[in-house]
């Protein structure tokens, strides 16, 4: 089990010319099970991403994960897909959030 970290983005202070700024301020959440998902690489011309989508479960547990959320986990950080999904069955129910990580690269020539 995995246990993400959910990342809020929060005034930290004022630089010298009053205006704010702003910093990642992380809460635990429930200990999870995470599901690393596929990789892409979608073919653009001059660029190389590369799309990972995993999936996190909560096994009994709905905690409050909002639709906009970024959430670390196992050192990266990723954005929520849509909206986090309950699931109920007749002895077990649960969250399940997809998340979405992009990393950019220049293209090979």
């Amino acid at each position: 089990m995995d246990t993400p970290a959910l990342l809020a983005r929060v005034q930290t202070g004022v630089d010298r010319y009053g205006e704010p700024i702003f910093g990642d301020q992380e809460s635990a959440l429930p200990p999870a099970r995470f599901d690393p998902g596929g990789v892409s690489e979608p073919v653009e011309p001059g660029r190389a991403p590369v799309v990972t989508e995993p999936t996190l479960y909560w096994r009994n547990l709905w905690p409050d994960v909002p639709t906009n959320a970024r959430i670390r986990v196992r050192g990266t950080v990723y954005e929520v897909i849509g909206d986090p999904a309950e699931w109920r069955g007749d002895s077990v129910g649960g969250l399940v959030v997809q998340l979405r990580s992009v990393k950019e690269g220049a293209a090979g020539g």
